[in-house]
């Protein structure tokens, strides 16, 4: 159970609405969920969804503190003293969109096969039922399922969003490919992104030729550090690099730290979670687990004093691992 929390909730019941693919809403990543949903768009409206008996029945947990709907072992554990629990929530501030799952790439351990999810019924609820959504929203994620890039429902959709709400901020999860001046301002972007979080497993090009195919190195380099730039010029706001940690790159966790550094960014270290797109190769890269060859070798390197005090690390699902390790 969470041992630090103890004046502190979860603010993400309170203030976030995810939308999955198939329709469900939740109140974070749906991956902390354990199967357990608010309701369905296609069958009750976001009304009944957001302040219905299941989302209060969620919610009930913070003010019971027993979290029997959460995972805890994803879970990053982020609580927070600014939000007090209650049962009924205002419209979300932040909105998440999971619906579209096209990629114009393939990392090895998120899935095993190139694959896209009919979206046409997302389209046909864009103005019904996702623009009303977002009527108290500060921050919007559209393709987080997916490359928002090689999306054109994500594409539409910002645009439409941006007539409505202009002073709507997103938040882009993207593997850098296409993540330039051209396609931002194409996608209608430009100047309106608060976070950039761009995933990256790897500093070297073998490396990366190994956990993503069909990538492009170089271009996701490039692509970082003109990222970096904004940062730095203030035009951007957040810049994070999501580092999945595997058998595969464990050994440059450290040169990416530098390079999130050099860059203005900060660097998630994630541990890697069993889907059933990896479980072919889960056990063959999941370094993490005590069982796995080259465990203590990867326990050796995450003790060195960077991974616990370099203010470029974000917490993460690793983050209860490092900070219970001695010094050197």
């Amino acid at each position: 159970m969470f041992d630090n929390v103890n004046d502190g909730t979860c603010k993400f019941p309170f203030t976030v609405a995810e939308l999955d693919w198939d329709g469900n809403v939740y109140g974070c990543c749906a991956a902390y969920f354990l199967g357990y949903s608010f309701g369905n768009i296609f069958e009750q409206s976001f009304d009944e969804i957001w302040n219905g008996e299941k989302a209060q029945n969620f919610r009930k947990q913070f003010l019971d503190r027993n979290f029997k709907f959460c995972d805890l072992s994803k879970c990053p554990k982020e609580f927070c003293h600014d939000i007090k629990p209650s049962l009924i929530a205002e419209y979300p501030k932040r909105v998440q969109l999971n619906y579209d799952s096209i990629c114009n790439a393939r990392c090895i351990y998120c899935r095993d096969h190139h694959f896209q999810n009919d979206c046409s019924r997302f389209e046909e609820k864009f103005d019904d039922v996702i623009i009303p959504m977002l009527k108290n929203a500060d921050l919007v994620n559209v393709s987080a399922s997916g490359e928002i890039f090689a999306s054109k429902y994500a594409k539409t959709l910002i645009h439409r969003i941006g007539k409505v709400y202009p002073n709507i901020k997103f938040y882009v999860y993207t593997n850098g490919i296409e993540c330039d001046e051209k396609h931002l301002k194409e996608f209608g972007l430009w100047n309106r992104v608060d976070y950039f979080v761009v995933s990256m497993p790897a500093i070297t090009k073998e490396t990366y030729d190994k956990i993503v195919l069909d990538g492009n190195f170089k271009k996701v380099i490039n692509n970082i550090k003109f990222l970096g730039k904004l940062k730095k010029d203030n035009k951007i706001s957040n810049l994070i690099i999501n580092f999945v940690v595997t058998a595969y790159n464990y050994k440059e966790m450290e040169k990416m730290t530098e390079f999130a550094k050099e860059n203005h960014a900060t660097i998630t270290l994630v541990k890697l979670n069993k889907l059933e797109n990896n479980k072919h190769i889960y056990d063959q890269i999941a370094i993490s687990e005590p069982t796995h060859p080259e465990h203590s070798e990867f326990i050796k390197i995450l003790k060195k004093p960077i991974f616990r005090i370099s203010p470029h690390i974000n917490k993460s699902n690793l983050f209860d691992e490092i900070k219970q390790m001695p010094n050197e």
